[in-house]
């Protein structure tokens, strides 16, 4: 169970969190969409447009609400309940006077903006007394009636799905551009967001066949391209022209185009040429002053389609590719061997060759013998079948004048033809290996390419991260009289989509981590020689398959001495062990769950919490969390994450026969040991002194208890490898080959170290485990096993399934339940379906929301009650919603409990320990 002090930290980390992540975004999506709620609510234009903002705002209000209530923000969840409950009063059409509800909405999205920023300065009251707004929107919707919602139609020629498109992809393009340039943008900045504007309008004007779109891109991109072009007065014409000819467009002023094959809503848009389609000619007529060339003529061109694909379907195909080129393996196993088949074949027709001769010559002699036997004055008699009359009763032909036959030389003549045919087969086998290896070559060549594009397609730039952190952290500054400066390195770098949003939370902590523990203040850093400014520094890399993300500042540094006092305090150690342990030892205390150094609680950190979380979160992503430090000059955060790539080149070796696979690049040379002997667990190269040791001594025994594994070959090559601050040697018997391989990943949920990238399938069968020695520091160390934190050893004995969309829920639910169990957390119904269609086993528990994006907790909580293996799982419903009416729904769909946010933290522990005892019984 929590105490006080616990409980009351969880909910200022929960807060944090919420302010920080959740709180900006939906006031974002609320006001975006307050833009154009007015006039979609009194148009009688597309009614599947107006049911989708009203039910993203309502979704917003509804995050909100729920992250309030689980910080302990009583007014703000008052007040964010009653907006919730007035979008779903317009989504059901039971709003009457909208103009009114609209200036509700507008007056309650500013006070949310306001409370939020109050919170952010601890100034915000956590009182019962609803706010007056609250109390204005209560009275507001008790004067709504219920009423059937009408139905309304798609007005002019353009079809549903194409006016929804252009209202809102495009007008959310279009936003995004003039907010840059409200921010008052650099004049590259400035040029880079509308160029990207003008790459996604032509995107956009290919997939729905809006060949105006198009030319009016071109037309500004043509301009754009004049370096003394004044962006600032350029850009706002050029969106009032975009969004004159939008409307235009939709008022069926222009020809609007044939109804387009839908486009799949993605997370990754990754435009695909499809089939062509025939022109469809279009004049555009602009009625304002216009930057662009009035009317635009556009050419009669053959339009080209694009399709969006979602990024699980890319790894869907990447895995595809994957099983590809693992048979592509097995099919040059099989020409390795058929190669070697033609050899054998070769090799034995040319011992043929000198028999083939010896028939020959056998022959020759048979015939000239049995010629002989009957010529006249030999004394010979005539041979059985033979007359007098000569070869075959003919006279005039004597023995020799024509050849006479028996059953040999048939046999021998057979013989010679079949050694012939032999001959002729093995030229035939040469010649089809060789079209099969071109053909391989060119296969290779060809999923080589498939898999690099779909590789690239996967892949963002880091700088879009990055970029994120920078306004908050000059905020912090302002805040906290801390000047700051921001640096980013390796903008450029590609990392995965997905690997990049399971980082945005670990990085927000580590970068406000060295913010508020890292940096000095003005004066203390003058007085130790710094400039007033602090800096921190983000940066990413690549290398190894691996994604290498680095958070570093030039604060002053961790104490190592002060950790290990407050170890020993809290019974982790012993004062003999903390005077002999190493400091990268020391430093690991700094993960563990309820440490802390800080004096006093703040509103930024020193309560103890976070870096367990952030260690864990990078460790399900297959990564590591280590950290440097030198006194009085700064900390570095080193995040490794492998890559899910599909090709890397491998190293084989063999160490107690047995094969494993390194990372080519991961190791730095390869050095005979007969030249570089190891004496004492040293060699010496280049003058350079590195342990050595072998590696069936570094690697944990995988051997069951009392089996001796039969002795292998004597260790003759050392690998040179990193171990993230030194090098070293590992041992191994002999390196087998080394070659491009598929490295598959392991499934999510198999508890696998870190220092295991995932596993490569040969030609043969072999299945060889991928090992990362960079991650080999653990294992090198080899010192005595610490006495552990209590939290710490109930980790990983239950596995409970989180799925909620709100990261606020999700870390609170970290903090709460990550000592005691292991999470896997989802961010939708979606997600956690495809999770549990994976797997069979490994989970005992879920914990899920009811509304979220993609699929809500009711569809999923169906679906698994269905499922085969999954209809018995225990799945609790922790939502926001109390009212009876979603309750019984979630009983009537098999729901085991139904809990409420906020919830209370010993409550849900002792509600999971009654589920999980329960199923133990049974």
């Amino acid at each position: 169970m929590f105490d006080a002090a616990t409980l009351a930290a969880i909910t200022a980390e929960a807060r944090q969190a919420f302010l920080e992540e959740d709180a900006p975004e939906c006031l974002e999506q609320l006001t975006v969409g307050f833009q154009s709620l007015e006039q979609v609510l009194n148009s009688a234009g597309d009614a599947q447009q107006r049911q989708k903002l009203i039910q993203d705002m309502g979704r917003a209000a509804h995050s909100l609400k729920g992250g309030a209530g689980m910080s302990a923000l009583t007014p703000l969840q008052t007040l964010c309940h009653r907006l919730e409950d007035l979008f779903e009063a317009l989504e059901q059409g039971r709003v009457e006077d909208t103009s009114v509800a609209v200036g509700l909405i507008g007056m309650t999205i500013e006070e949310t903006q306001a409370m939020v920023e109050l919170a952010n300065s601890g100034q915000l009251l956590d009182t019962d007394e609803p706010p007056e707004l609250a109390l204005a929107l209560g009275e507001f919707l008790a004067t709504c009636q219920p009423q059937p919602a009408q139905g309304e139609t798609v007005s002019g020629n353009v079809s549903q799905f194409v006016r929804t498109s252009l209202s809102v992809e495009l007008e959310a393009c279009l936003d995004r551009v003039e907010r840059r340039l409200e921010r008052g943008g650099t004049a590259g900045e400035l040029r880079e967001s509308f160029s990207l504007l003008l790459e996604e309008c032509t995107l956009l004007g290919q997939a729905l066949s809006c060949e105006w779109l198009e030319e009016t891109a071109k037309e500004f991109r043509a301009q754009l391209a004049e370096p003394s072009l004044d962006l600032p007065s350029f850009i706002p014409p050029a969106i009032a022209t975009l969004r004159s000819l939008r409307a235009q467009f939709l008022a069926g002023e222009l020809t609007p185009p044939a109804d387009p094959p839908p486009v799949a809503v993605v997370e990754a848009p990754v435009p695909v040429t499809m089939a062509q389609t025939e022109p469809v000619p279009v004049t555009v007529t602009a009625s304002a002053p216009l930057p662009v060339k009035s009317p635009v003529a556009v050419r009669p061109t053959t339009s080209r389609q694009t399709l969006r694909i979602p990024l699980d379907r890319l790894n869907k195909l990447s895995n595809t590719v994957s099983e590809l080129l693992i048979n592509q393996e097995r099919l040059l196993e099989y020409d390795k061997q058929l190669r070697q088949a033609s050899r054998n074949l070769k090799k034995r027709g040319q011992q043929l060759i000198p028999m083939r001769e010896q028939v020959e010559s056998l022959y020759d002699e048979l015939s000239f013998s049995d010629q002989t036997k009957v010529i006249p004055g030999n004394g010979g008699e005539p041979s059985e079948g033979q007359s007098s009359l000569g070869i075959a009763g003919l006279v005039d032909f004597d023995a020799l004048e024509m050849d006479s036959y028996t059953a040999v030389h048939g046999i021998l003549q057979r013989f010679q033809e079949l050694m012939v045919q032999v001959q002729e087969i093995q030229e035939d086998v040469d010649l089809v290996e060789r079209d099969l290896q071109e053909t391989l070559i060119q296969m290779s060549q060809s999923l080589h390419q498939l898999d690099s594009e779909l590789t690239q397609s996967r892949l963002v730039p880091f700088r879009g991260l990055a970029q994120s952190f920078a306004q908050p952290l000059e905020k912090l500054g302002d805040r906290h009289k801390k000047p700051i400066q921001f640096a980013v390195e390796g903008e450029t770098t590609l990392v995965e989509v997905a690997i990049l949003d399971q980082l945005r939370t670990p990085l927000t902590h580590l970068i406000r981590n060295a913010f508020d523990h890292g940096l000095e203040f003005v004066p203390e850093r003058q007085a130790q020689g710094k400039p007033p400014q602090g800096t921190i520094t983000l940066s990413a890399s690549t290398a190894n398959n691996q994604v290498l993300i680095t958070v570093a500042d030039d604060g002053r540094g961790i104490d190592p001495e002060k950790i290990a006092r407050k170890a020993v305090e809290l019974g982790w150690l012993t004062e003999a062990q903390s005077g002999s342990m190493a400091e990268a030892r020391i430093l690991d205390f700094l993960f563990q769950p309820g440490f802390s150094t800080a004096a006093e609680v703040s509103n930024l950190s020193g309560r103890g919490l976070g870096l367990d979380i952030v260690k864990q979160m990078i460790e399900a992503l297959r990564g590591t969390l280590t950290v440097e430090t030198k006194l009085g000059q700064g900390s570095r955060f080193l995040i490794r994450i492998p890559l899910s790539l599909n090709i890397v080149p491998l190293l084989l070796v063999r160490y107690q026969q047995r094969l494993l696979a390194f990372p080519s690049e991961s190791v730095l040379r390869i050095l005979p040991l007969d030249d570089y002997p190891v004496k004492n667990g040293r060699v010496e190269w280049q003058s350079q002194i590195m342990e050595a040791r072998p590696l069936d001594e570094v690697l944990p025994q995988i051997y069951p208890q009392g089996f001796s594994p039969s002795p292998g070959l004597p260790h003759k090559v050392g690998l040179m490898v990193n171990l993230g601050d030194r090098p070293a040697l590992l041992t191994v018997e002999q390196i087998v080959d080394e070659r491009p391989l598929v490295v598959k990943a392991l499934d999510a949920i198999t508890p696998i170290p870190s220092y295991v990238a995932g596993c490569t399938v040969l030609g043969t069968g072999d299945v060889v485990p991928v090992l990362i020695p960079n991650n080999f520091a653990v294992l090198w160390r080899m010192e005595p096993t610490l006495t552990q934190a209590p939290s710490v050893l109930g980790t990983g004995q239950t596995t409970i399934l989180v799925i909620d969309d709100s990261v606020t829920v999700r870390r609170t639910l970290q903090r709460v339940l990550g000592g005691t169990f292991r999470l896997i957390q989802c961010r939708d119904g979606k997600e956690a379906w495809d999770l549990l269609n994976r797997q069979n086993q490994g989970i005992d528990l879920a914990l899920c929301d009811i509304e979220m994006p993609n699929m809500d907790g009711f569809s999923l909580l169906q679906l698994v009650r269905a499922h085969r293996v999954w209809h018995s799982l225990t799945v609790i419903m922790l939502t926001s919603r109390e009212n009876p009416l979603h309750r019984s729904r979630a009983q009537a769909l098999g729901a085991s409990g139904y809990l409420t946010k906020p919830f209370q933290p010993n409550q849900l522990l002792d509600t999971i320990d009654q589920f999980l005892a329960e199923t133990a019984r049974n």
